[in-house]
């Protein structure tokens, strides 16, 4: 599982899209943003509602049990280190239960 911490910008993106082609994505669901088109190939790239309800249920899900992204709670934090920390850490425990 890897994940990436930043605004939507080309850097970003492009950052998250060298990911996927070094794992050989067959498919790379996106939402509607206008930058995908020019950075996703036409072959790989969907945007359709199916594809991305269940990363949406996915973010949902981790937004339940990591109170911290919510900005409405007393544990929400703007400290970008202590954030990818605490992805880690719930990703790392998400994987072993998982295998």
């Amino acid at each position: 599982m890897s994940f990436y911490i930043g605004s939507r910008t080309n850097k970003t993106i492009n950052v998250v899209l060298n990911t996927l082609r070094l794992a050989n994505a067959k498919e790379i669901f996106t939402d509607k943003l206008k930058q995908y088109k020019g950075l996703i190939e036409k072959r790989t790239h969907n945007s359709d509602q199916y594809g991305t309800n269940h990363i949406e249920r996915m973010y949902l899900n981790m937004r339940t049990h990591l109170k911290r992204l919510a900005r409405k709670t007393i544990c929400f934090s703007r400290n970008l280190f202590i954030f990818n920390a605490i992805l880690k850490i719930y990703f790392w425990n998400l994987s072993k239960l998982i295998m």
